[in-house]
């Protein structure tokens, strides 16, 4: 996916993370501290680690999914960049030396969490987080039918008894009687069919009440369908560029730190104040959120901007490129294109994927299935086109014309049978001036053969010819050469009864 800025260090996230302290969760109720939720990722470049919470007494909501207590709560929100599946360890422990990473003889403290989406805002409804669950689907939310994954692992993902009607999407606080089991100390937290653009809120507890961090790291990123967070929600402003395949309306947002008022300056003019900074946007173009510290909207705090592209209306050319001259045995085709408008690619947006069809005589068929890479590896002599289009933006596809690549079979086989009955070069019909002899292990002269015609049957003067090694010459204009220069090219191949 484009992204319009770079991802932040993590001492910009934990700038962002100092904003969870005592003073801003204390004394708070369920939907306030919601509405305190901060953005957080978690990527290969960096584990994800922040300062738990102390010293919040209990919000008085009684319970809340599979937890007994919400004590010290610390709120967060993700954003989903790649769709797939996304699995966290979440641990919590007493940071002695302060250097986010647990370290022998430091203490672990238990760390409990629950987990709601998908939502298509950060700017959500508190109320709209379930607090109970609901397996028969009879709208009744009853905390005691949420299931702990510590004990049933798979009852938010595929659920012995249906999946849970409600927009919990995991929860979690793990007990064993064994004071030496260390794992007792982590918590999985699992999206299994995370959504680009989807947003997810968690709610992580501290039942100790004592000062420490808590780190979540994503354990499946190497692995095939695994999902990934966005790291541009860390960055203030509206975050990375979008490409809809004419999709519309498309929900975007945004915020700067102390801004209270917000407005949208959109293609079709400047918006309204606003203290929800969330638009529908309608129309591709550019859009632009200016913040305010100050209800006039006078104090302007930040502006930041987005571009949207309909790559639905795009057009692309293709231009396949053969990298081996003729005869070379295995080929490596790289696929050039061009769009229109041309600003497409210079914006950023070069999420493109490529196709690879084969003609194997009945008509073009997938040989090589979409492929983020323009480039196809190992290819053998034949009849080839590419499609290309937008990821995920069937309406873009666009196929090039058919190219050839010239080539021999190694071996023939004239019994009859209907298959490789006849030998001759494939894809030399296009060249009438190509100039191509067959010869025996001697050097004897068996063949001439037309460009295109019917090709060697294994005969001399109407006798078979043994199963032996055979040899051909070719004289032929190169067609990856500009100029179609005369080249020669001699080889052997097999003829078998």
């Amino acid at each position: 996916m484009k992204m319009a800025k770079i991802i932040p260090q993590i001492s910009l996230f934990l700038l962002l993370m100092c904003l969870s302290t005592n003073s801003i969760f204390a004394q708070l109720d369920f939907d306030v501290a919601c509405r305190t939720s901060l953005p957080f990722c978690s990527d290969a470049a960096q584990e994800l680690t922040f300062p738990n919470v102390t010293g919040e007494p209990f919000l008085g909501m009684g319970e809340i999914g599979c937890l007994n207590t919400s004590q010290n709560g610390s709120w967060y929100f993700l954003r989903i960049d790649r769709s797939g599946e996304l699995i966290f360890d979440i641990q919590q422990w007493v940071d002695g030396n302060v250097n986010s990473n647990l370290d022998r003889g430091e203490q672990q403290l238990d760390v409990d969490f629950i987990a709601w989406g998908p939502f298509d805002t950060s700017f959500i409804n508190c109320d709209d987080l379930a607090r109970g669950c609901d397996l028969d689907g009879d709208t009744n939310l009853v905390a005691a039918e949420c299931e702990n994954n510590a004990d049933d692992p798979d009852f938010y993902t595929t659920g012995p008894l249906g999946v849970d009607n409600t927009n919990i999407v995991d929860c979690s606080y793990a007990f064993t009687p064994d004071e030496n089991d260390e794992s007792r100390f982590i918590e999985t937290f699992t999206i299994p069919n995370a959504q680009t653009g989807e947003y997810y809120f968690i709610l992580i507890t501290n039942d100790s009440d004592l000062p420490g961090v808590i780190q979540l790291q994503q354990t499946n990123l190497d692995e095939d369908n695994a999902g990934t967070t966005d790291c541009s929600i860390l960055e203030p402003g509206v975050g990375p560029d979008i490409a809809t395949c004419g999709d519309f309306p498309v929900s975007i947002e945004g915020r700067f730190p102390g801004a209270i008022q917000y407005r949208w300056i959109t293609p079709a003019g400047p918006q309204g104040l606003t203290d929800t900074p969330v638009l529908q946007a309608n129309t591709p173009g550019v859009y632009e959120l200016i913040g305010y510290s100050d209800n006039a909207g006078t104090v302007e705090v930040g502006r930041d901007e987005l571009v949207i592209v309909d790559v639905s209306l795009i057009e692309i050319a293709i231009n396949p490129v053969v990298a081996e001259e003729s005869f070379a045995g295995s080929y490596t085709i790289t696929t050039e294109i061009t769009t229109t408008p041309d600003d497409i690619q210079a914006l950023g947006f070069t999420d493109f994927e490529y196709r690879l069809d084969r003609d194997l005589g009945n008509g073009f068929i997938e040989y090589r299935p979409y492929q983020s890479s323009p480039v196809f590896n190992d290819v053998p002599p034949g009849d080839y086109r590419v499609a290309a289009r937008y990821r995920d933006c069937p309406v873009s596809e666009r196929i090039s014309a058919i190219f050839m690549i010239l080539g021999y079979p190694k071996y023939f086989t004239p019994n009859g049978d209907g298959f490789h009955d006849t030998w001759s070069l494939i894809n030399i019909e296009n060249q009438p001036t190509a100039l191509i002899y067959i010869f025996d292990r001697y050097g004897k002269l068996l063949k001439q053969l037309r460009p295109g015609g019917a090709g060697w049957d294994g005969t001399y003067n109407g006798k078979l010819m043994p199963s032996s090694d055979y040899w051909f010459r070719v004289e032929f204009n190169e067609p990856t050469d500009p100029n179609m220069r005369r080249r020669v090219f001699a080889g052997n191949f097999s003829l078998i009864r």
